[in-house]
């Protein structure tokens, strides 16, 4: 028997791999620096192919989190303290994405489920198009607003809005990339944020290194819309707000917004319509026009409905905020998120606060000090609240698919949980009350009135 001889180290081998390697890497950053045509294509081409890979292989939808509250449904219902109401709530639900109308028992009244990719069989106005998702897994939705009759209106983040009838027959689509909210003005029309298409962006908004190009490689929501549209769903006015801040000459605070997310320099998320008293506190402000919720600058800041004029702006103290209310009063109400980490001498999670304009003064109204546990509630993201006509408030937290309405002493008189499997909670984006009295709906059955 021949025994094998053991293989020589060959020194000179490695050296040239390693050399090679490293010219490789080094001639892939010196191109990628001087912006070489075909490695930024060659580039363009694996992130997409990433990204594909990625949406086809996930098995759950985007944005969801591990479960924290182990009980499902409703867990709390004090019913001589909560407000009578429905609840309509959007989000990802066990058995898909979903508008949901449910009692205050949990029972479910309506659903209108959304399939993107139904309603929109070519959606051309997505730009670039590589941002067109691939599966029914890659979308959410945000913002909505029913109808007396049942008929619903929802954004798909980032992709568009569509209104459906109560059975989810799709009306009409506003062919735009809208995303976050829906709120409707005095006039019958809606506001609805909305992506610029990265081809229309003016130059003189290009700042800090930013180019078509770059933005065409990432999300394509650099310049954020303020959209106007008719109750059928044409558009009759939209709005920049990179536009707004660069008439205001703020500077200082696009550089900030550039330096948090280059791409996303705003990324607004909800667009309030003013109201007298809220006029009548800030000097050259009108009822009618827009408060508009800036996440990435933490600011608040009025705009003239017409000119897109910058009135009147605030920044914190809320961080990476959502949800924005005018109360009757004209003090604003925000969903205050924070961030997790970043909590500095404060109690953990996100809080409702309340600000005076008038007096520049704000308070934490929820949750009240040595609050307990289940009291406490956070979302990095979306989240949203109401205040209700008996002094309640509805909150809504969202990554952990829970919504709770508290009373004026802080208690929680009504609790809702949902999880999307047994490891994931529900993505709860949105919810509020309705009387049941607003509805003309006999009967919510498909085909009957």
């Amino acid at each position: 028997m021949t025994s094998k001889k053991k293989k020589k180290f060959d020194f000179s081998l490695w050296f040239f791999r390693i050399s090679f390697i490293a010219i490789l890497l080094i001639l892939g950053g010196y191109l990628e620096f001087r912006g070489w045509v075909g490695f930024k294509y060659l580039k363009i081409g694996y992130q997409n192919t990433n990204e594909l890979i990625k949406q086809q292989l996930n098995g759950y939808p985007m944005l969801l989190k591990p479960i924290v509250y182990k009980e499902i449904g409703v867990t709390i219902h004090k019913k001589d303290e909560t407000y009578d109401s429905v609840v309509l709530m959007q989000g990802w639900f066990e058995d898909g994405l979903q508008l949901r109308l449910i009692n205050k028992n949990g029972d479910i009244v309506n659903k209108w489920m959304i399939d993107f990719h139904e309603i929109w069989e070519n959606p051309t106005h997505i730009s670039p198009s590589k941002n067109i998702p691939k599966t029914r897994l890659n979308y959410h939705a945000q913002g909505m607003y029913i109808f007396e009759d049942g008929s619903i209106m929802t954004n798909v983040g980032n992709y568009g809005t569509v209104k459906m009838d109560k059975c989810g027959k799709v009306v009409w689509t506003v062919d735009r990339m809208t995303h976050h909210s829906i709120n409707r003005d005095h006039d019958g029309s809606f506001w609805i944020p909305a992506n610029q298409d990265y081809q229309k962006i003016d130059d003189d908004l290009l700042f800090g290194g930013v180019t078509r190009d770059k933005i065409k490689e990432t999300a394509g929501r650099y310049e954020n819309l303020l959209l106007n549209i008719d109750e059928n769903g044409k558009v009759i006015n939209e709005i920049s707000v990179l536009r707004g801040l660069v008439d205001a000459d703020m500077e200082y605070q696009i550089f900030d917004g550039l330096a948090i997310r280059k791409y996303d320099p705003t990324h607004i998320n909800d667009i309030e319509i003013v109201n007298k008293a809220l006029a009548d506190k800030i000097n050259d402000v009108n009822e009618y026009d827009l408060l508009v919720s800036i996440r990435q600058l933490h600011m608040l800041a009025i705009f003239d409905r017409y000119t897109g004029k910058i009135k009147w702006y605030k920044s914190g103290p809320w961080v990476r905020q959502h949800d924005p209310d005018i109360d009757q009063d004209g003090n604003i109400s925000v969903f205050n998120n924070r961030n997790h980490g970043f909590f500095v001498n404060k109690q953990f999670g996100s809080n409702i606060i309340n600000y005076d304009p008038l007096t520049d003064r704000s308070k934490i109204i929820y949750p009240l000090p040595k609050p307990s546990k289940r009291q406490l509630f956070y979302t990095d993201i979306e989240g949203s609240h109401q205040k209700l006509p008996n002094s309640n408030i509805l909150i809504v937290e969202t990554r952990r698919g829970r919504v709770i309405e508290v009373n004026q002493t802080g208690e929680i008189v009504w609790e809702y949980i949902q999880s999307y499997d047994n490891k994931r909670a529900a993505l709860i984006e949105d919810a509020m009350c309705i009387s049941p009295s607003y509805f003309k709906v006999k009967n919510w059955n498909c085909g009957e009135n």
